[in-house]
């Protein structure tokens, strides 16, 4: 009779869900699955609501990746309308997400997955947290914690709020940082440069010795992302595939409901969503595939680091590569800062007379996590009466599930239930994935494993929200 491992609620992500692992009689991994236990029900909401207003709703979708959410929506927007904002508006966008991808990507490598890689997947609960790293490594964890804030504050100054920005609308944007304001960027984005430089020395060196749990969780699976004429972009491109084969596919944002196919999970409230064929094929976004499917990205230190993160990658990317491709991006991201101030700000228009009508709106962007779109239907007075949101985590579903699958089945055999219950959680924290508004809990969340057999449970792992080890 074959055995479940559930582990419920899986910590430091964004969002509430738990992982089933279904074991066969002779104790190997038959399969692993992600469950999200949380509702969305955004796209409905959104019925019935101003076309012209979605950047300013759907911004507060999340609390995470909200510049994310204010972008998609007012690229498919401008799309579906056909106009193009001023360049001093790209430019200014352009600035608000570099500071939106370093305060995510340094969340995400030193404050979600960051115990982990420093402490070790294998240390205990009590000392495997944020607050031990502070105390075991201060210099780190104040780098890493001033390298998140840099980005939340250009966040603020160019989108108005430093969550759920509001400067950005249809047509361009509303306001621009005054000089002063600029300057202290500019700098703040030289001091950025200087702390990921600094933090990604460390944190590849701590990467090299997880040669094992690596090569236990391989991605041979398809990569999907923004293409910009070959070039890395958030912002602007068409969605190119390529396949471990190197065969390319491109098509672009408007026709993705001709190539990606949404399906609905078993016992969660995520769909999955794969490539249309036959077979239908499962694939990979985010930071990994971007750095996959594009051969250039514009600025030379993240080029740099680009070409050294192929050689260390090699043919066959795993889902631990999304850490170092993080690191590449949080680079491109604090020299990008830096260079749209210094050269490319003319003080030029900031925007141009938008006029909603009836009809289909449809834009992509690159969230930190991957690929996201925005489709809106219209009425003939600019009314929402239908829309759907593909978030990144929904396109890494498959994949993640493949590493949770994988990476079990190599704990598993050592009867390490600490081991392996925080490494099926690492997997998924590979990942980055934000499943809903973030949740932040101090201390530790409350976890229950239990292993049956022919209907009776023969092992039970258990934790509650104040004891300090598992037991």
């Amino acid at each position: 009779m074959p055995q479940q491992i559930v582990v419920n609620p899986v910590t430091r992500i964004e969002g509430h869900a738990k992982i089933v692992l279904d074991v066969d009689d002779n104790g190997d991994v038959a399969k692993g699955h992600l469950h999200v236990l949380e509702l969305r029900g955004f796209e409905k909401l959104l019925e019935g609501m101003e076309l012209l207003k979605m950047p300013q709703i759907t911004a507060r979708l999340c609390g995470v990746c909200p510049a994310a959410h204010h972008l998609a929506a007012v690229t498919a927007i401008e799309a579906g309308l056909g106009i193009q904002p001023p360049d001093e508006a790209r430019l200014l966008r352009e600035l608000l997400y570099a500071g939106h991808m370093l305060h995510s990507h340094a969340l995400s490598c030193f404050v979600l997955a960051g115990p982990d890689l420093l402490l070790g997947i294998d240390a205990t609960p009590a000392t495997r947290n944020i607050f031990e790293l502070i105390k075991l490594d201060p210099d780190t964890a104040k780098k890493a914690l001033r390298l998140r804030s840099i980005g939340q504050r250009i966040v603020e100054i160019v989108g108005g709020r430093g969550v759920h920005p509001v400067t950005v609308v249809a047509g361009g944007v509303t306001s621009r940082p005054t000089g002063d304001e600029l300057k202290t960027i500019a700098e703040w984005g030289k001091e950025a440069l200087a702390l990921v430089l600094d933090l990604a020395t460390k944190l590849k060196s701590r990467l090299s010795s997880f040669g094992e749990i690596r090569n236990a969780m391989p991605l041979n699976l398809t990569a999907v992302a923004l293409s910009d004429e070959g070039s890395h972009h958030f912002l602007s491109g068409d969605i190119l595939v390529v396949d471990g084969r190197g065969q390319n596919q491109r098509f672009q944002v408007a026709e993705y409901d001709k190539y990606l196919v949404e399906h609905v999970m078993p016992g969660s409230y995520m769909k999955s969503v794969r490539l249309r064929g036959e077979p239908e094929r499962s694939y990979f976004v985010g930071p990994l595939a971007r750095l996959m499917v594009n051969g250039m990205i514009t600025t030379p230190l993240a080029y740099t680091a680009l070409e050294e993160f192929r050689r260390d990658i090699g043919s066959e990317p795993t889902a631990l590569d999304y850490v170092e491709a993080r690191l590449v991006e949080m680079i491109h991201c604090a020299e990008r800062v830096t260079e749209i101030i210094s050269s490319d700000l003319k003080g030029g228009p900031i925007s141009i007379k938008a006029t909603p009508r009836e009809g289909r709106f449809i834009g992509a962007v690159e969230a930190p996590r991957g690929i996201l779109i925005h489709d809106y239907t219209t009425d003939g007075s600019g009314k929402i009466t239908q829309a759907n949101l593909i978030v990144a985590t929904q396109n890494n579903y498959d994949a993640i599930d493949l590493s949770i699958t994988s990476l079990a089945r190599s704990l598993l055999p050592r009867k390490d239930d600490n081991l392996l219950t925080n490494g099926m959680e690492f997997a998924m924290r590979c990942f980055d994935p934000c499943l809903s508004c973030a949740t932040h809990v101090y201390g530790r969340m409350p976890l229950e494993i239990s292993i049956r057999h022919d209907g009776d449970e023969v092992h039970n792992i258990k934790r509650s929200s104040h004891d300090p080890d598992i037991h």
